[in-house]
């Protein structure tokens, strides 16, 4: 259990275009074992520079797939000038008028507000909205499955990820940010970019719902906790 999960079942309800026959009493670790091997993203390890970036590095690594000007100016720099740039970003007014703390990383709502902005400027018509979730429940699963959707007609997604309570207060929140990308097919699987490592795993779906061990596509955490979803979607 982990914050996520109370407030999960305290959210509303998600409802989603496409739904999964999920396996009868499936075990999570028996659809994907390890994936440590990892391929660097758009040919490069774009890795986040500090412990708290990753939400920034999840933002930019987003812009990216949209914005020639911004892939071409990391590419010819480097991504640390941006990666500021964002994070800056993301805290100025995380708190009404207040710049969010530093050390606490990249609030949900925060990067749901550039995810807006980005997908707005590429001609998408959606409103990027976050939420908890708590992957043993049939919401958890409907927001995997939103995701898939979401990557399957382009927008990218970040994900939050956790830990667990019975690890102590301090993981049992959101601590680390991923990005599910744009699908290239569409088996019931998602591309994830980690930031923390710079690489992009490809993972099963059903072996990110009621984990019990770290996944490295988490940035080796063990849990979704938090999502950023697009809405409305096109079907």
């Amino acid at each position: 259990m982990n914050l996520s999960t109370i407030l999960a079942r305290l959210a509303r309800p998600v409802v989603t275009p496409i739904q999964f026959s999920w396996p009868d009493d499936f075990v999570a670790e028996d659809w994907f074992a390890d994936d440590a091997a990892g391929e660097p993203y758009g040919g490069r390890r774009l890795a986040q520079s500090t412990g708290q970036t990753c939400g920034a590095m999840v933002v930019l690594a987003a812009g990216m797939l949209f914005d020639p000007l911004l892939r071409e100016r990391v590419e010819r720099e480097g991504p640390e000038r941006a990666e500021a740039e964002i994070y800056a970003q993301l805290r100025r007014r995380a708190l009404g008028p207040l710049t969010w703390p530093a050390a606490f990383g990249s609030p949900p709502w925060a990067v749901a507000r550039e995810m807006t902005a980005i997908a707005r400027q590429a001609g998408y018509d959606v409103t990027y909205v976050s939420t908890p979730v708590d992957t043993d429940t049939e919401r958890g699963r409907a927001i995997l499955q939103w995701a898939w959707h979401a990557a399957g007609v382009g927008l990218p997604v970040p994900l939050f990820t956790g830990g667990d309570l019975a690890e102590g207060v301090a993981r049992a929140v959101p601590r680390h940010v991923v990005l599910a990308l744009p699908a290239a097919d569409d088996s019931p699987e998602l591309s994830i970019y980690d930031p923390g490592s710079g690489s992009v795993y490809r993972v099963p779906i059903f072996s990110m719902a009621q984990r019990s061990t770290p996944l490295p596509a988490f940035g080796h955490w063990t849990r979704l906790v938090w999502a950023v979803l697009p809405q409305p979607m096109k079907e």
